[in-house]
């Protein structure tokens, strides 16, 4: 679809506390917005390359935009790296259901309105900090938790988790730091754990499989998914029980092909996200509501963020995130009021 007019804008944006994961500390978060004008409306999709996930830095996403501008223009956003590519995409898809009245998540095949909503815990030095940060969740209205383990640091947090929030639906994401051997599986069972995430290396999918097959706790693949063809091969191999695709770097083509393989296979799906502010959030929620999506790893932008990119951005009542009725992505955004711009063009 061919455009008028792209909006960019890069921002920076510290996170209420550091977020410890396998991939390392998290204080701050750079992403880049992307706007689509036609016709009076504007979609926005957003561009939040992670580190140590993404193979591009939020200065590479911004020059490959600037660069390819006139290809965006022109409605076709080829040759840009998978965040790039990705938020493009994004604002194109949200471009089309403004103009055409409808909410994105029902243009995308979505049957229902609302999820459970799970709030990821990092990494904490103590069980009783982890619990205090479970409580965190439970009070802000996490209808679930998903809580980041290590070696040396995981039987002994979930066990008093369980201890003290018995009814909590909960989980537990390796970030691929296990072995096959480790004595861990032996114990994690008793957890009564909704899934363990990524226990082994991404590539490891042979153990993932022989792991799935001892363990009567749910297994997902996450970063073994973290490409479409891996996200296939996830899907399809019969490692896992749940296969965990980020929209943010497989977009929302790749994320709709992905879910369709995964459910032709038998494979649960959940949708996660990248710490993004509401709008990259948005549209993963407007994924969510595929009737193949069992889980999702989404919680409001400002779980993490001190400031979002939207005032007025995704909420959650009662442990559920609902998707918004009005077209698109269902949020009013305000390119004038984003927060701690570092820089912003408009072209032409």
């Amino acid at each position: 679809m061919r455009v008028s007019a792209l909006r960019l804008a890069q921002l920076r944006l510290p996170l209420r506390r550091p977020f410890a994961g396998g991939l390392g500390t998290v204080a701050e978060r750079e992403v880049v917005l992307v706007g689509l004008e036609r016709d009076g409306a504007v979609g926005w999709g957003e561009a939040a390359p992670y580190p140590g996930i993404s193979r591009e830095d939020v200065g590479q996403v911004w020059n490959a935009l600037l660069h390819r501008s006139p290809t965006i223009l022109a409605g076709s956003p080829h040759g840009l790296p998978p965040a790039a590519a990705a938020a493009a995409e994004q604002a194109a898809w949200d471009l089309r259901a403004r103009l055409e009245g409808v909410p994105l998540w029902e243009m995308l095949g979505g049957r229902r309105r609302e999820v459970a909503s799970c709030a990821a815990i990092g990494r904490e030095a103590s069980p009783g900090e982890t619990c205090a940060r479970v409580g965190e969740a439970v009070r802000a209205g996490a209808g679930s938790v998903k809580i980041k383990i290590a070696p040396g640091s995981d039987m002994a947090h979930l066990r008093e988790i369980r201890d003290r929030f018995p009814d909590l639906e909960a989980a537990a994401d390796g970030n691929g730091a296990y072995r096959e051997d480790d004595r861990l599986w032996a114990e994690l069972d008793e957890a009564g754990l909704a899934y363990v995430e990524q226990p082994l290396p991404a590539a490891d999918l042979e153990g993932c499989a022989r792991l799935r097959a001892r363990l009567d706790t749910p297994l997902c693949l996450d970063e073994s998914a973290h490409t479409l063809s891996g996200a296939l091969r996830a899907a399809q191999g019969g490692c896992a029980d749940l296969v965990s695709l980020k929209p943010g770097l497989l977009g929302v083509a790749g994320t709709l092909r992905a879910a369709g393989a995964a459910e032709a296979a038998g494979t649960g799906v959940k949708i996660g996200g990248l710490v993004e502010t509401s709008v990259g959030r948005a549209h993963a929620l407007a994924l969510a509501m595929l009737p193949s999506v069992a889980a999702v790893d989404l919680i409001p932008a400002d779980w993490f963020l001190q400031e979002d990119a939207v005032p007025d951005g995704l909420r959650q009542t009662g442990g559920k995130m609902t998707a918004p009725a009005a077209p698109g992505i269902g949020l009013e955004i305000n390119p004038d009021k984003f927060p701690r711009p570092v820089r912003t063009a408009r072209l032409p």
